[in-house]
Formats: C-alpha cells, sequence, structure tokens
C-alpha cells in the first residue's frame, strides 16, 4: 500500500515536473524571469486548487500585511513579485520557492510564542529569495533534477495531511535524495540568518526573535520526531546556527517590541477551526479552567468560535462577551460578533455593524467580504456593487472580490454578461487561466452583452491567451 501510495506521488510530482519551463543556461547564473514567471505561475496554479492552502481571510490579511512591513527593507524584492501563503498542517515548516513564494504552515504560527519570532521565520525566507539561493543551488546540479526536485517537494507540501503518503514518500530513498538536492548549504543558511536579522531590524521587530524561534525548532526536532519529516526539512537548526546568530545580535541594541494584537488572535482562530468543534471546546474550556494558555483573551475568543461552529449561538454570544471590550484594539473581534449575529439571523443588526467598522478601518478585507454577503443575501445589490468595487481600487487583484461581484450580478439574473466578465477575472487571478478564457467567451457571447461589451471582454481574453501562449512557448 504505500510503495502504491508513493508511486502515485511521484507521478503527480513528474507531471508536474513536465510543466515546469526549461531554466535555460546556469552559466548566466540567475534565472530568465520569463521562467521563473511561469514556475510561478505553475506552482500557485497548484496551490490556490488545493483545499490545503488556507483561504481564512483573517489569517491571509495578517500573514500578507505582515509579509510587506518586511519586505519594505529588501529594495529587491516587492509584494508584486513576492506571494505568501498558508498550509493547513500542524507541523512546524516554512520553505522559500522559485517565483518570489512564501509558504508555511498552520503549525509554524501555532509555535511562534510572539510576532517577533514568527517575523524571523519569514525574514529568514525573504533572505533566501533576496540573495537568489534558489538560482544558486540550480547552478550545481542538472536542471532536470531541480525540475524534479521542487515538484515533488511541492506536491509532498499538498498531500501531506495524509499520514500515510507522507510516511511512503519518506521511506523512500528517492525522496530522500530528492530533499538532499533542495536543501540549502550551510552557507546559504547562514547568510539568510546574517540577511533575515537585518530585515528584522529594518522592520521594527526584536532580532532574538530569530534565536529564540530555532530554539523551539531544536526542540520540537529533539522531543518530537514526527513533527517536521527530513524531507521537508530544509533549514535543519543546528547549535552552530544558533550560536552564530546569538554572537551576530551583539551588534543589535536590545528593543522591546510590542506584539500585534491581531497575532494572537489570528492563532488562536486557526486553532479554533484546526478539528472537530466538540473537541476543540473541550480543549479551550479546559485551558481556560486550568489557566493553561498563552493568552486568556485569545483562549475566550478561540472558545467562541468553536462553539458558533458547533451551531451554539448562545455560548458563542457569552464567551465574546468576555472579551467584546477588546473591540478597539483588533479588528477581529468586531468579525466574530458579526459572525454571530448572522449566524442567528440578525442580519441587520450585523450590517450595521460592519457599516460602523468599516468606517473606521475601510480597507478591512474580512470587514467588505462580510458586509457584501449581507447585502447579497439582504438583496441590497446596489451596495453590493458599490462595496465590492470600492474595495477592488485598492485590492485589484483579489479575486474573491470578483467571485463576489459575479454573485451579485448572477442573483439578479439579468446581467450575465457581468457575470461572466468577472468570474473570468476571478480565475484568472486564482491561476485558472484557461478557465478563465472560458468565461470571457461566455461573456463575448452573452445576450445583455453590447458592443462596448463585447469588445472589452475580448481585449481582455486576448491577452490571456497571449499570457497562455508565452507559458507554453516555455520549453
Amino acid at each position: 500500500m504505500k510503495k502504491i501510495l508513493f508511486i502515485l506521488i511521484f507521478f503527480y510530482a513528474h507531471s508536474f515536473a513536465d510543466q515546469l519551463p526549461d531554466l535555460g543556461s546556469t552559466s548566466d547564473n540567475i534565472i530568465n524571469k520569463v521562467h521563473e514567471k511561469k514556475i510561478r505561475y505553475q506552482i500557485l496554479s497548484q496551490a490556490y486548487s488545493s483545499k490545503l492552502v488556507a483561504r481564512d481571510p483573517e489569517l491571509i490579511f495578517y500573514i500578507n500585511n505582515l509579509g510587506a512591513r518586511l519586505l519594505k527593507g529588501v529594495p529587491e524584492l516587492n509584494t508584486k513579485n513576492t506571494t505568501f501563503f498558508t498550509i493547513k498542517d500542524p507541523t512546524i515548516n516554512a520553505f522559500a520557492m522559485l517565483g518570489g513564494i512564501i509558504g508555511l504552515h498552520t503549525g509554524l504560527l501555532y509555535a511562534a510564542n510572539s510576532e517577533s519570532e514568527l517575523a524571523s521565520v519569514l525574514a529568514h525566507e525573504i533572505a533566501h529569495l533576496s540573495q537568489k539561493h534558489l538560482p544558486r543551488i540550480i547552478e550545481a546540479q542538472s536542471k532536470d533534477k531541480f525540475k524534479t526536485s521542487i515538484a515533488m517537494v511541492f506536491a509532498l507540501l499538498l498531500t501531506r495531511s495524509n499520514a500515510q503518503i507522507a510516511n511512503a514518500a519518506m521511506q523512500s530513498a528517492t525522496a530522500s535524495a530528492v530533499q538532499n538536492t533542495l536543501d540549502f548549504t550551510r552557507e546559504h543558511e547562514k547568510e539568510a540568518d546574517r540577511e533575515g536579522l537585518v530585515i528584522l531590524n529594518k522592520a521594527g521587530f526584536d532580532e532574538r526573535g530569530a534565536v529564540n524561534f530555532f530554539k523551539t525548532l531544536d526542540k520540537a526536532n529533539q522531543f518530537s520526531v514526527g513533527a517536521a519529516p527530513y524531507f521537508l526539512r530544509t533549514h535543519p537548526v543546528t547549535l552552530d546556527r544558533i550560536s552564530d546568530i546569538e554572537d551576530r545580535l551583539k551588534d543589535f541594541p536590545y528593543r522591546q517590541v510590542s506584539d500585534n494584537p491581531n497575532f494572537k488572535f489570528v492563532k488562536a482562530k486557526m486553532k479554533a477551526f484546526s478539528g472537530e468543534p466538540s473537541d476543540m471546546i473541550n480543549i479551550f474550556t479546559e485551558n481556560i479552567s486550568n489557566k493553561s494558555y498563552g493568552n486568556e483573551s485569545a483562549e475566550n475568543f478561540a472558545l467562541s468560535y468553536a462553539y458558533l461552529r458547533n451551531n451554539q449561538i448562545k455560548k458563542a454570544r457569552e464567551i465574546l462577551n468576555n472579551i467584546i471590550h477588546l473591540k478597539k484594539i483588533s479588528p477581529m473581534i468586531v468579525e466574530l460578533e458579526a459572525n454571530i449575529l448572522k449566524e442567528d439571523g440578525k442580519f441587520i443588526a450585523a450590517q450595521m455593524l460592519y457599516e460602523k467598522a468599516l468606517f473606521k478601518n475601510p480597507n478591512y478585507n474580512a470587514y467588505i467580504y462580510g458586509l457584501s454577503e449581507i447585502y447579497i443575501h439582504m438583496n441590497k445589490f446596489e451596495k453590493a456593487v458599490n462595496l465590492i468595487e470600492k474595495a477592488l481600487v485598492v485590492y485589484p487583484s483579489d479575486f474573491n472580490l470578483y467571485k463576489l461581484l459575479a454573485e451579485v450580478y448572477s442573483k439578479q439574473k439579468k446581467a450575465s454578461y457581468l457575470e461572466y466578465k468577472n468570474l473570468g477575472e476571478y480565475f484568472y487571478f486564482s491561476f485558472d487561466l484557461k478557465e478563465s478564457v472560458n468565461q470571457m467567451s461566455l461573456a463575448i457571447n452573452a445576450s445583455d452583452a453590447n458592443f462596448y461589451d463585447k469588445s472589452k471582454a475580448e481585449q481582455r481574453m486576448k491577452e490571456i491567451k497571449a499570457e497562455i501562449a508565452m507559458y507554453e512557448s516555455i520549453k
């Protein structure tokens, strides 16, 4: 059975590798940007179609903002060419990949004791990208071998919720060899550690978060063998690395840095959704009773969400009341309150809450999504369209907004052109270009499309087809 499972995952990896472009001459020392763009497209299309990639808007908003803060100190990278995403996996792991992609596991979020610790890991991965460590690895090995390696590891990243598959792959000599091709050298790790500290410093975080978190990783590897399987551990922590970081910290003056209040609530929310609602209720209730928690407010926040997931609306409200006073410091408390109101059928109250919250925090994605959904539910379509279109000015590549906009027009049952056009944009920005073309074609042929509409959709479809052709031409 294990052999069969490994063959399946290995076949998937090779199929993915076949889609990756020829990386060009390694003598250039730098991968062609067009090649890297295709790799980025292939990886993200797999990621965004995977159920293992976290889609919680508040988590995405938090991680993206944290990443943007760190990227301000890295002129060669920016939010346009760097993408962060989170895999729903309890193990402690993070990774950087070609195409400016940085992934982390929810387990990494759980293990971080402070925001500076979490930031230190992201800064380390950013440093791998800024120092072009992956292209430098390609220099040292055959291109085909590397393509297979990156494909397999990514495939494993997106399937490792299945322990059988992970174990089967782990026990394979081939998988072990594959991992070795992607492991960063000691020199790469030290360079990323050094540059990561600089990035942390520029972003205003506590540089000591780096060594604190590496000690956490070291302890996890010592006492929990299954926490981070070797073939996914591309950044082995050693005493030498920790000592080197501690020596470098002498160059940075001590400073105390307060966490973003959302840090603890994001962690708590992800934990609340990590298991069966009844199980999570028992865990959080026991933790609160025994005072076994990092933060009491966050633990109550998680318990309230667990009750909400279990359709115990009254209990969710009761627990929320313990932390309702924190609404002024964290938008996540407001979002929880709005979700409770919606589940209780109090849509007008939820609408008023969202509208008031958006006035104070107009660019908070979760509020925009939540209020849009309420407007759609209450058939307030014009309000929904105005809200979403305003948000698209700020977030023009947010595919969820296009999906919501398509839903508005679908509910109206009279504007098929706009429905298909926005679905086309949804699929485009979620890296499904072929389906994007299909939707644009439907928009062009929609009965309510006028000459101007058809021309606009035809031009957009032409652009998308050209992008597909460009990717397919890269061998």
